[in-house]
């Protein structure tokens, strides 16, 4: 007697065969990234047999993510500096941005010359934000 339904193995053979027009028409140097990122996901067949309620590719692609997510998790622990908080560092560089979209905002939004009558010395210049806090 044979197996009713295909394993996990031959699943991922299936989307693999079916990814192969894909592949060709990429680049060389993109097709050697994908082959790389299939073999990533290769390294969860067995968890991925549990997951029977998933469509094959999904799993497939979640297999992938979870590798290429655990390759980035590890250069950040080289980068960031011991006892620091990862997250804020990653953080920091959205922050700015958006206080420098806010700064560039506020500039065009005011007028060049405001009427006389209105004139406070809060008006005369746009506020520049410093940080986040500060923000409206």
């Amino acid at each position: 007697m044979g197996r009713t339904i295909a394993s996990i193995t031959q699943t991922w053979q299936q989307e693999e065969a079916a990814l192969k027009r894909f592949q060709r028409a990429l680049r060389k140097e993109d097709q050697l990234l994908l082959d790389e990122l299939l073999v990533l996901s290769r390294l969860h067949l067995a968890e991925a047999s549990y997951a029977s309620n998933l469509y094959p590719l999904d799993m497939y692609l979640i297999a992938i993510l979870l590798e290429v997510y655990k390759q980035l998790k590890s250069l950040q622990k080289e980068v960031v500096p011991e006892g620091a908080d990862p997250s804020v560092k990653l953080d920091s560089g959205k922050e700015a941005r958006f206080l420098a979209l806010l700064n560039e905002t506020l500039a065009v939004l005011t007028p060049e010359t405001p009427p006389a009558a209105e004139l406070t010395e809060e008006a005369a210049e746009p506020r520049a934000y410093t940080a986040f806090e500060e923000a409206p």
